[in-house]
């Protein structure tokens, strides 16, 4: 998500000037031990020679298999070594140039392989650039305006102990790329190619599935996460809003499924840098990532190397801000910048990255004088720079200050300067950005609606408009305090929690006032949420084992936790429909297959996040130590909570957490070996029906509450409720009774 934040500082990071810009991610990871800033480690890799020669081979130049070799990482803090890792080229073009772009993946051959933290590791040779520092010095730049951007490196490649040239050691995005910059991180991700122009295909989403004439082994749009699902609905969303949605409804239908202010602010960045070969330049090297928490897609950049003076036609130093697509059509692009909204919008975020003293040729040479001293002696070594283009060593030496002619018509530094005030002049009358985003946290599970807004810079208030059960609208002020579930104290981020434990339903919008008088909302149209229960289900969860070690096997033979329904109802009930999840921002992360279950009768589901072992297994795991499981539903408008149960303390293994009786209110632990065991796709065991001296918490059942309860009286003497042999002392013998009584249902 986005923070949008008022200017209160600047800081020098990674050689720019930075402050506190709007953030698109929730966290910003560090660069770590794998990309050092401030050295130029060396990479070994070693394979077979006939495996190497099959890479090399012009005919195979397009193949993704992957060859067995060995990883060595070389620097100041020592060598690492990995064996059995997979090798093979990466990249388009370069897959047919002299100097060649490596990935190697720590994951392919050891299943779970990582090296500090990374499953891949994207070596790209840069070979169209003199410099072999524009796609780090753009990166740099933008980690340091706060945008989303991979970590990055320069090394030496070494393969088979031939010296490959210098390399940029580029972050590769995956999941876990994702999961380091997002809270809610189990989104869509989609990698777009050429030829992505998000043009409308029509409300099939099969036909966003589409492969380029020249590659039919990757989709344009690539789906890199949940591929089992293969869910192309956003992407179908956001093409068929562009393509069909009247003028009057464009706005408000395009921002209720995408980050348009997002968007705007990525445009800034990559007109300023000269990045072309991207989705408004070229409908080329993007990502779209379908944030869970709002439900939205937001777009960011990769492969950024044709940038800073790097001009395969046009004038990019020159170009017309609002008008970058000189090739081709990009729907989106172009109907944005049909409104006059976006157009200012897009025009100050370009103003105000000059303003902020970032993008100076002073201070692009000053950082780029710094990497080229680092990186000398490594490129000058590197002969397969050369073969190309036939650049020099004084191609290198110069790039800053001097084009080296052909494609590369300016020095780095001078693009710099020239673009500064040419873009400058072209947004002089830009005006300053009014524009709030909000979402809603649903299912409800506890009668509470949580509700969280951003606004861009400091308006003077947030506020909800809340109207319950078709009721008035009432309007409520929205907290930045850190204490109104927003998150952190003057983050930029406003949030209300409201509890409404009479309600049925609610609608809702939100709105922030500025200075001038402006109030946008959002959602435009005011959205609804369910706050009550789904009724006449008769689907309850009925019992979990989060940490199952040797209880009960699955049809694989493995010990998956699992979680177990049970349906409470007087006659057999499809599940169709339903949904279980253990984050409340994705309530489908699983959806049920279609089965019948019988009255009181019981289903278990797999919580495994192994959906590939088959239609009960979900795709996510379960907390022993602690988690939130929602059943739920779409109910008309909005998701609505079937059923819900949490834990907050470790459970132990191959005890479960259930019901004491089935569908009943009173939850209790189950312990192997005991009269009350768990019972998977069966009756819970009940309730004992003896005497339960050891019950110290009066909560039916002998637990976890029970021993800690015994444990803290250990030693009391007076009015101890845990002696319970009467001794007048709370000691071993009482301890033992408890220990011994543990998982007794009462």
């Amino acid at each position: 998500m986005k923070h949008f934040c008022q200017r209160l500082f600047w800081v020098t990071v990674g050689g720019f000037l930075a402050g506190t810009t709007t953030q698109a991610q929730d966290y910003v990871p560090e660069l770590g031990p794998a990309f050092l800033a401030d050295e130029v480690a060396s990479v070994r890799l070693t394979l077979a020679q006939p495996d190497l020669d099959f890479i090399l081979n012009p005919d195979n130049a397009y193949s993704n298999e992957e060859w067995p070799g060995t990883f060595v990482y070389e620097s100041s803090a020592g060598i690492d070594t990995v064996s059995n890792v997979g090798i093979r080229l990466r990249g388009n073009t370069s897959r047919n140039a002299a100097k060649k772009s490596f990935k190697v993946s720590f994951n392919t051959f050891t299943a779970g392989g990582k090296w500090n933290g990374l499953e891949k590791m994207n070596l790209n040779g840069n070979h169209n650039d003199p410099s072999m520092m524009r796609a780090r010095m753009v990166w740099e730049y933008m980690r340091a305006q706060g945008y989303i951007a991979p970590r990055i490196s320069h090394v030496r490649l070494y393969i088979n102990d031939e010296y490959k040239g210098l390399y940029i050691h580029v972050e590769h995005v995956d999941e876990e790329f994702i999961q380091k910059r997002f809270k809610h991180d189990h989104g869509n991700l989609w990698k777009c190619t050429y030829p992505a122009d998000l043009a409308d295909l029509g409300d099939n989403p099969e036909a966003y599935k589409f492969t380029p004439p020249w590659n039919s082994e990757q989709r344009t749009y690539e789906l890199k996460t949940n591929n089992t699902e293969d869910d192309y609905s956003a992407i179908r969303d956001l093409c068929h809003t562009v393509g069909t949605a009247s003028e009057a409804d464009f706005q408000c239908e395009l921002e209720a499924i995408f980050d348009v202010d997002g968007f705007l602010r990525l445009a800034a960045v990559e007109i300023l840098v000269g990045h072309w070969d991207n989705y408004i330049g070229n409908q080329n090297n993007f990502y779209l990532y379908e944030r869970p928490s709002d439900g939205r897609l937001m777009m960011f950049s990769y492969d950024v190397d044709n940038t800073c003076g790097i001009e395969w036609g046009g004038n990019w130093v020159d170009q017309n801000v609002y008008d970058w697509d000189q090739w081709g059509t990009k729907p989106l692009y172009d109907r944005m910048m049909g409104v006059e909204q976006y157009r200012t919008r897009l025009g100050w975020y370009i103003h105000d990255l000059i303003d902020n003293g970032s993008f100076t040729g002073s201070a692009w040479l000053q950082h780029g004088n710094s990497l080229k001293t680092m990186l000398t002696s490594a490129a000058l070594e590197d002969v397969y720079r050369t073969y190309d283009y036939g650049f020099d060593d004084d191609a290198f030496l110069n790039s800053l200050t001097t084009g080296w002619g052909g494609h590369v018509p300016q020095g780095i530094a001078t693009y710099v300067n020239q673009r500064a005030p040419s873009a400058y002049s072209q947004t002089s009358d830009a005006q300053f950005p009014r524009d709030i985003q909000a979402w809603a946290y649903t299912p409800v599970v506890d009668d509470t609606l949580r509700i969280k807004a951003e606004a861009a810079g400091s308006p003077l208030s947030v506020q909800l408009h809340l109207s319950v059960d078709a009721g008035p609208y009432q309007t409520l002020s929205m907290n930045d305090d850190g204490l109104s579930g927003d998150g952190a104290a003057q983050d930029g981020r406003h949030g209300l929690k409201v509890h409404l434990p009479e309600a049925d339903q609610v609608s809702w919008y939100t709105s922030a006032t500025y200075s001038d008088g402006a109030q946008p909302t959002d959602p435009c149209v005011p959205a609804q949420a369910w706050i009550s229960r789904a009724p006449n289900n008769p689907f309850r969860l009925n019992e979990v084992m989060a940490l199952n070690s040797t209880f009960v096997t699955d049809e694989a033979g493995g010990y998956a936790d699992w979680v177990e329904i049970v349906n409470t109802g007087d006659a057999p009930v499809n599940v169709a429909g339903l949904h279980l999840t253990n984050r409340r921002s994705e309530p489908q992360r699983f959806t049920f297959p279609s089965f019948t279950v019988d009255a009181g009768d019981h289903r278990v589901l797999w919580c495994d996040n192994d959906p590939e072992d088959g239609p009960l297994h979900t795709s996510f795991n379960v907390e022993s130590s602690g988690d939130d499981l929602i059943l739920s539903v779409w109910d008309e408008f909005g998701w609505r909570c079937v059923d819900q149960i949490a834990w907050d303390t470790q459970q132990l293994p191959n005890t479960s957490y259930g019901r004491v009786t089935d569908g009943a209110d009173t939850w209790t632990t189950f312990v192997p070996g005991t009269n009350t065991p768990p019972t998977p796709n069966a009756p819970n065991a009940g309730p004992s029906g003896g005497d339960c001296p050891a019950d110290l918490t009066g909560d039916g059942a002998v637990g976890v509450g029970d021993v800690l309860m015994v444990l803290g009286e250990f030693g009391c003497t007076v009015d101890c409720t845990a002696d319970l042999d009467a001794n007048g002392t709370v000691g071993v013998n009482d301890v033992l009774a408890v220990l011994s009584a543990f998982g007794t249902v009462c």
